[in-house]
């Protein structure tokens, strides 16, 4: 009951694209030849090269959706994540929101602790999920307080403008005010390690299932499919439809008859012909 509990949790969280397609290439594999089967008007071997055909088809699709999409997810899902957080430490140098330290951890993300986060994030409704390792959740936590401080959560922004605001009022001086403000709070948006890996997984997702329908899938089907289904495909007989032509039967005396009248006409003609004389020569020909 647990691998089953298993499947039905995964379909029911999943939101990855690989889910969906292969759920559709295992129906149209499944009742595909069942429509077929019950096809009146096709031959039996019309039918046979037809669900041989579609089961080949789908289930390469199947196969192909779920393991080349799953691999592309599991082994490129974390290392963009680190480029994702190396990229942003380069543009959050020049704010002065991180010291250096801040910085190095954000260049230097560990993308097998956020893979097992991400991981265990997504296998949180599985019942058999593992309890995750205390120095990777400690990480995490600790990777989050420092996006908290680069957005400037942590410094409650909206009340440090609020008091910046009075004091600024005091002293009669709203323009430096707001200028302070502005420099304060800078705009920089971050997104938090399972967030990341989130949306990375499915951005992987969608792309894979389209380069596989397009790219990869049909000449993939052809290359399996073509020698197979000429082996079981029905046999075309090219005589149907075609009358074998009659010959009438040779009566030898017309046919001597027939070559005498071709060969006195042929010396009549030459005969006829050798009267015109060469006007140029003044030689018959």
């Amino acid at each position: 009951m647990a691998k089953i509990d298993n499947i039905l949790t995964t379909l029911g969280t999943n939101n990855s694209s690989q889910i969906a397609t292969a759920v559709l290439a295992g129906f149209k594999m499944f009742f595909l030849p069942i429509a077929t089967a019950t096809d009146k008007t096709a031959s039996t071997e019309q039918k046979t090269y037809t669900i041989i055909r579609d089961i080949i088809m789908e289930g390469l699709a199947l196969i192909t959706y779920i393991g080349v999409t799953g691999q592309i997810q599991k082994h490129a899902t974390a290392p963009i994540c680190r480029a994702y957080y190396k990229d942003k430490a380069k543009k959050l140098e020049k704010t002065g929101l991180l010291n250096q330290e801040e910085l190095n951890t954000l260049r230097n993300v560990d993308s097998k602790k956020i893979k097992m986060a991400g991981e265990d994030y997504l296998n949180r409704l599985s019942p058999n999920r593992k309890e995750l390792p205390k120095e990777v959740s400690q990480y995490i936590e600790n990777l989050n307080k420092i996006i908290e401080k680069a957005e400037g959560k942590s410094e409650k922004p909206l009340q440090q403008t609020l008091e910046n605001f009075v004091e600024g009022l005091h002293k009669n001086n709203p323009n430096n005010t707001l200028n302070k403000v502005a420099k304060e709070t800078p705009k920089v948006e971050l997104l938090k390690p399972l967030k990341v890996f989130h949306n990375t997984r499915i951005a992987l997702s969608q792309l894979s299932v389209w380069v596989l329908a397009v790219a990869i899938i049909p000449p993939l089907c052809n290359a399996i499919i073509s020698p197979i289904m000429k082996k079981v495909g029905p046999k075309i007989n090219n005589t149907v439809g075609k009358k074998p032509i009659e010959q009438a039967p040779i009566d030898s005396n017309q046919a001597v008859n027939k070559n005498n009248t071709v060969v006195k006409k042929n010396e009549a003609t030459t005969a006829f012909r050798g009267t015109f004389p060469n006007y140029s020569t003044g030689m018959r020909v």
